[in-house]
């Protein structure tokens, strides 16, 4: 192995014991002096989108693409680092790729569908939610997915209310399904079952203020002001999105 070679299974492993600084101070250091070396930059890049740090991201991961074939994987990295940092054309090329290529995961699709969805393209996210759905219809990220995006293009709130049931039905302990499906049933008219969804709720494990107003008015609609005035009041003190 030649010494970049075991440079970089030295990053890995100081990485996968959690020193991830330790693990990106040697594979900067070592880039100084194998600056062609694709599997170091790529490593680099992905450690800096971990960190947050999209537009170090990009750099290091445009640099080692020139130089390395990457995974789906990556290019997923790559194509949210070049969508945080402005650049929507070159992202939506590398989402158009990951979702034709045939080595593409499912569990990559919802990363996918949200990248798509950051950059506007609501009718492509939905396809790839829908997609999912086709492929693991158990996948309640995807069928909650498919509602979102569904809203989001302006579709009235029937049509997301199958694909919300089918997500809280798979996972009725994510709280959020919850909730939005019975704002969908009260936007239906279906107050009863509304209320009985969310009496069940611990109130004080919900703190997106989204959420708080939406169950405020189902539980004063219902009569119950204790619950409903508990919301009000925790709606004013909440971040505004889960």
């Amino acid at each position: 192995m030649n010494q970049g070679g075991d440079i970089l299974s030295r990053c890995f492993e100081l990485a996968g014991a959690g020193q991830l600084d330790e693990a990106g101070d040697l594979a900067e250091q070592a880039l100084e002096w194998e600056g062609d070396n694709g599997g170091l930059w790529r490593f680099v890049g992905l450690l800096r989108h971990r960190a947050g740090d999209f537009r170090g991201a990009r750099d290091a991961l445009e640099t080692a693409q020139a130089l390395v074939p990457f995974d789906p994987t990556t290019s997923c990295v790559l194509a949210e680092s070049l969508a945080r940092t402005g650049h929507a054309g070159p992202a939506r090329e590398v989402y158009d790729a990951l979702t034709a290529d045939e080595r593409c995961p499912d569990k990559l699709m919802p990363a996918i569908a949200a990248g798509l969805g950051y950059l506007g393209e609501n009718g492509r996210a939905l396809d790839v939610c829908v997609e999912l759905i086709r492929r693991r219809p158990d996948h309640a990220e995807a069928h909650f997915g498919a509602a979102f995006y569904l809203r989001r293009l302006g579709r009235p709130p029937e049509s997301a209310l199958s694909y919300v049931a089918r997500a809280h039905e798979l996972a009725p302990d994510v709280v959020l399904y919850r909730i939005s499906l019975a704002t969908l049933l009260d936007h239906a008219g279906r107050r009863d079952e509304a209320y009985d969804l969310l009496r069940g709720v611990d109130l004080d494990g919900v703190s997106c203020r989204c959420c708080l107003r939406r169950m405020t008015t189902i539980f004063l609609a219902a009569g119950d002001s204790g619950r409903g005035e508990t919301c009000r009041r925790r709606a004013g003190s909440g971040p505004e999105a889960c």
